[in-house]
């Protein structure tokens, strides 16, 4: 909630400072490239501004006389980098929090963390990952993104495709804000919110997971202001791709049978895994460690479950496991990092989306399908 509010939060700049920066970083002045322009963004966030417009015929994002030319135009905020909506401190103030009250934890080196979040501010980065993620998704109808042409990127401005739909945060709010005095109109609503939550969690996981296990690429940033939903035509579109972890090459495998260990709670594996990501030069005690994470299995996955029936909290699971290593003086790799919090956060929308879904015991098939399955449960 604290950073939606530190997104929503973020200030506009003006139309005319966004038609300058245009001119500035694509070489033409704005009646040149767009037949309609709104000088009034759509949104603000805290590295840029969009603004709706229409490109002219020989600017389409398809080609000349192409198709697609109604355009969702960002502009990156002048002076962003030295921003105080880009000062990391404000991040690991809410990581500290996380620590001191909610015993959540990310052991990882901040140094390396600072460097990948302030490469994100270069647009053409964000457009590199747009391609990547719609051709890793060729072919599924119901998960788009936006398109983007090389000629019409540099890393202040970034021009692509209008994505119909509707905010998933805001329909949600609409749902919940909906007002009616007979029993049976609420009844409708509450199920017509149930089936939509159930479609939206079951598509969005679905699309976080082949994302990890299938294509070692993920998005990094899915929370609900990120993506629209078309209720005529049952697909999502995602948005601001600026955010994208992968795992190396050589941590590929491991990461996946660590994942299958966490999920299906088997401590073994999962502190053999821990070490073998560890970076860090002091000594682990083995054995107390091992017992420590057998206790967060055993609580999570195994006969400690307060809830047996209930879906089992994959984030807080992950947040004790960081937890305790750093509490032995370990450190996370910094891809293992990423990618286990890029996990925490799409399990989160999910878990908002659909509390009752299960996200650890969901995730077996996938890293079965997508992994060698004798790679997946090696021990």
């Amino acid at each position: 909630q604290a950073l939606s509010k530190l997104r929503a939060d973020a200030p506009a700049h003006s139309g005319a400072e966004s038609k300058r920066m245009l001119k500035e970083h694509l070489g033409k002045d704005i009646d040149e490239l767009f037949d309609e322009f709104q000088e009034e963004p759509i949104a603000s966030g805290s590295v840029g501004q969009v603004h709706r417009a229409r490109l002219r015929p020989e600017h389409a994002l398809d080609g000349p006389g192409g198709q697609l030319r109604d355009v969702a135009v960002k502009v990156q905020h002048p002076g962003v980098v030295d921003s105080a909506f880009m000062d990391l401190s404000i991040l690991w103030k809410l990581v500290e929090f996380s620590e001191n009250f909610l015993h959540m934890t990310m052991p990882f080196d901040r140094g390396e963390f600072d460097e990948v979040i302030q490469a994100q501010m270069d647009f053409t980065r964000e457009a590199f990952n747009l391609q990547k993620f719609a051709k890793n998704f060729k072919g599924e109808t119901r998960i788009r993104f936006p398109k983007v042409s090389a000629q019409l990127v540099t890393p202040e401005v970034l021009i692509e495709t209008w994505a119909d739909g509707k905010i998933i945060s805001n329909i949600m709010e609409d749902f919940d804000n909906a007002k009616t005095s007979c029993q049976e109109a609420v009844s409708s609503i509450v199920e017509k919110k149930r089936l939509l939550q159930g479609k939206l969690s079951s598509i969005l996981y679905d699309m976080s997971m082949k994302m990890m296990v299938r294509d070692n690429f993920v998005h990094g940033d899915l929370h609900g202001g990120n993506i629209l939903y078309s209720e005529n035509d049952e697909f999502v579109t995602v948005l601001d791709a600026g955010i994208a972890t992968s795992l190396q090459q050589s941590t590929v495998a491991p990461f996946g049978r660590f994942l299958y260990a966490l999920c299906s709670g088997n401590t073994d594996c999962v502190v053999e895994y821990l070490q073998g990501f560890n970076e860090s030069k002091l000594a682990v005690n083995v054995s107390a460690l091992k017992v420590d994470i057998k206790a967060t299995m055993d609580k999570y996955m195994g006969p400690d479950r307060i809830n047996p029936d209930e879906p089992v909290n994959a984030a807080d699971m992950f947040g004790e496991v960081m937890f305790t290593m750093q509490r032995h003086g370990m450190l996370l790799k910094g891809d293992v990092a990423s990618t286990l919090f890029t996990i925490s956060i799409s399990e989160g929308l999910v878990r908002q989306l659909d509390p009752t879904f299960d996200v650890a015991r969901s995730a077996l098939p996938y890293i079965t399908r997508y992994m060698d399955f004798s790679i997946a449960t090696k021990s």
